[in-house]
C-alpha cells in the first residue's frame, strides 16, 4: 500500500510540474506573439523610433548586448532598427497572410532564448522566418 501511495504522490508531482511547465510557455508564447504583433504594426507604419524598445541591442558595447534594447535617439542605432524592420515589412507586403507555427524555447549559452515560426502565404508559396527573443526586466526583446 506505501508503494501505491508514493506512486500515486509520485504521478501528481509530475502532472503538477509539467502544467506549470505549460503554463509558463504558454504565458512566455502569448507575450512574444503579442511583441511581434507590435513590430508588424511598427514595421507597417513605418514607427522605428517606437519599434526600438522591442529590438535587442547589437553593437559595440557588450555590456549592453543580450540586456537592452536600441537607444531610438542614437542614429547609427535607430538604422539598424530600420534595417529589420524594413526586411519584416517586405515579407508582410509580399503576403497575403501570414500564421504563427511552432514556438519553443532554447538555452544556448545559459540563457533562454523564445523563437517563434511564422509562415508567410503569397500566392502559392509560403515562406518561413523564425523570430528569436530574450526576455529582460522590460518584456520580450527581438534577437532575430
Amino acid at each position: 500500500m506505501k508503494i501505491f501511495m508514493k506512486s500515486v504522490f509520485l504521478v501528481l508531482i509530475v502532472v503538477i510540474s509539467g502544467s506549470n511547465i505549460l503554463f509558463a510557455q504558454t504565458e512566455s508564447e502569448n507575450a512574444v506573439k503579442s511583441t511581434l504583433n507590435k513590430l508588424f504594426e511598427f514595421s507597417k507604419s513605418k514607427s522605428y523610433e517606437k519599434a526600438a524598445a522591442y529590438i535587442a541591442y547589437e553593437g559595440e558595447d557588450k555590456n549592453r548586448i543580450g540586456k537592452e534594447s536600441f537607444n531610438a535617439a542614437n542614429k547609427d542605432e535607430l538604422n539598424l532598427v530600420k534595417r529589420k524592420l524594413k526586411k519584416i515589412s517586405a515579407l508582410l507586403e509580399i503576403s497575403s497572410n501570414h500564421e504563427f507555427r511552432k514556438f519553443s524555447t532554447s538555452q544556448p549559452d545559459g540563457k533562454d532564448i523564445f523563437s517563434i515560426e511564422i509562415e508567410y502565404f503569397s500566392n502559392d508559396q509560403k515562406i518561413i522566418e523564425t523570430y528569436s527573443f530574450i526576455k529582460n526586466e522590460k518584456g520580450f526583446l527581438l534577437i532575430k
